[in-house]
């Protein structure tokens, strides 16, 4: 059996351990052909019901007026710095023609000296300015296509080991028309970039000295050609400015058991809030849409989605970005009846929420300078808070119990169940009682009777005075048979709060010691005369 707050008066009427209820007290009719059976009696405190929820992730405060509140809590991470800043394999290729150098009787050496500028993209062409790598190689591969002997040497200044700031430097020597390659780690080194006409940018200092011997000399179309590749590169910390991209930040679901076996209208929270708090180590502030915020129920027509509509879900909420690395930037952000339209999303009784959260980076100032970490994370606490201030409209709850093998009223020709309330509850409600068969299919309906009446409020929707009910809700003789045949009892309780004048909702308050008291009894009329 599942219980909800909802279902106050079932757990008292069938929740309970008989074996523990005082029964002296309770009075049921007698006639002359008939005979009560006293069911037992119990009360509960408000306290104590919503402590017979059973739903572990629930939270139970209450306020300096002993006013309810129930609270849910979930944590949702985003670590994929790679989403926000994406850098594969950066590999560029250049050539040098070697002018013609005439023969001459006497060994010498020319030196040609020139500098190689190369691009170094990012994903999605974000303006960089310094990364510094966990791992990966810095490769050449270098040929040449020169009838003498040469040497050559390139600095790569912009790549610096960074303990020492000791650029990246290839130096070989390569026989006539040779090649050959090279690689060095990338880990514990930094590149620094230039962005120039949209893209970024980095040199290679390189000089090629050629060995002629007596007599030797170059041809038109001898040149060299070189391949520079950052492969399989990681980093650990990168600075530039990364833009606005839209990002996921978020997709997380929470249960909520507060609301299982609800119908889906007729329940409105007065100040439901919903409060989210922001750890971002990322160094880049995020605008957080709520528009793909969502609510799934469950229906007799499926499963229904309600997405979260307000000034929140049209409107970027910003979540500061950290101001070093490591340093943590926290924000909060609330949700409530006015910046959103939370009341009503929650009125149709969600089992589960969706928190499918979308960001856009840097939203007041794509400009701005950012950092990202390979640790980086943004770390979101959740927190539901339901105040007990609500309004019900022929709200429904629908609770079954298994008959196991039936129960057996072989003597009596109708039986009556006797309910006697006293109620400080906020909230009147009837039930409407049906018994199925072991294909759901039904073989039996009660009348619906009233079980619960509102007590007297005041004008804050406060208990004024306790209100008391009798009702006798007859079993017919099919019904008897029913009860004997059938596997299983239904229960649907309509539950109403009082309303308020005109067209606005009126809140009722439910106060931690707020009371039900039940006592019930069954009347069977016998076949036979006593």
């Amino acid at each position: 059996m599942k219980k909800s707050l909802s279902a106050l008066f079932l757990i008292t009427l069938l929740g309970c351990n008989i074996g523990d209820l005082d029964i002296d007290n309770l009075k049921g009719p007698t006639l002359n052909s008939r005979v009560a059976v006293p069911i037992g009696e119990v009360t509960y405190t408000m306290r104590e019901l919503l402590d017979e929820l059973g739903d572990e992730q629930l939270g139970l405060q209450e306020d300096s007026a002993s006013l309810l509140q129930i609270s849910y809590f979930d944590t949702a991470t985003f670590s994929a710095a790679g989403d926000i800043i994406s850098i594969n394999d950066v590999s560029n290729s250049a050539s040098i023609d070697i002018p013609a150098i005439p023969a001459s009787l006497d060994s010498r050496q020319e030196v040609i000296d020139t500098v190689f500028t190369f691009v170094y993209p990012a994903s999605e062409n974000e303006d960089l300015d310094s990364i510094f790598y966990n791992e990966g190689n810095l490769l050449l591969n270098i040929n040449s296509n020169v009838s003498s002997e040469l040497a050559y040497s390139l600095d790569i200044s912009n790549t610096r080991l960074v303990s020492s700031g000791d650029p990246v430097n290839f130096t070989g020597n390569l026989s006539s028309f040779g090649s050959e390659s090279q690689s060095q780690t990338l880990a514990g080194h930094k590149t620094d970039l230039l962005f120039e006409n949209g893209t970024n940018t980095f040199q290679v200092a390189a000089r090629f000295t050629i060995f002629l011997s007596p007599g030797a000399s170059t041809s038109p179309g001898e040149s060299i050609s070189m391949t520079i590749t950052y492969a399989d590169q990681s980093f650990n910390l990168l600075y530039g400015k990364f833009g606005q991209d839209t990002l996921d930040v978020g997709d997380e679901e929470l249960d909520i058991g507060f609301f299982k076996d609800l119908g889906d209208k007729g329940l409105k929270f007065g100040n439901p809030r919903i409060k989210f708090n922001f750890d971002n180590t990322f160094g880049l502030p995020l605008g957080v849409l709520f528009n793909r915020m969502y609510g799934v129920d469950s229906t007799s027509r499926g499963y229904d989605t309600t997405f979260l509509t307000g000034d929140v879900a049209e409107r970027p909420q910003l979540i500061a970005g950290s101001v070093a690395p490591g340093v943590d930037a926290t924000s909060t952000i609330l949700l409530d009846r006015n910046n959103s339209s939370l009341q009503d999303f929650l009125a149709g009784s969600p089992q589960s929420l969706g928190f499918d959260l979308r960001a856009i980076a840097n939203p007041e100032d794509g400009s701005v300078s950012n950092f990202v970490m390979d640790s980086s994370r943004i770390t979101t606490f959740i927190e539901i808070t339901l105040p007990m201030e609500l309004a019900l409209d022929d709200a429904v709850q629908n609770v079954s119990f298994d008959l196991g093998s039936g129960l057996k009223f072989d003597e009596a020709d109708s039986v009556t169940i006797r309910i006697v309330s006293e109620n400080e509850l906020p909230l009147s409600a009837d039930v409407l009682l049906s018994i199925v068969d072991e294909n759901d299919s039904t073989l039996y309906t009660a009348q619906e009777a009233q079980v619960l009446q509102a007590p007297f409020l005041d004008q804050s929707g406060g208990l004024d005075r306790v209100r008391q009910l009798t009702t006798d809700i007859p079993v017919s003789k099919q019904g008897i048979e029913a009860l004997g045949n059938g596997k299983k009892m239904k229960l649907a309780l309509i539950m109403n709060t009082p309303k308020g004048a005109g067209t606005n909702d009126f809140f009722v308050k439910i106060l931690a010691d707020y009371a039900l008291n039940v006592k019930v009894a069954v009347v069977g009329k016998l076949a036979i005369d006593l």
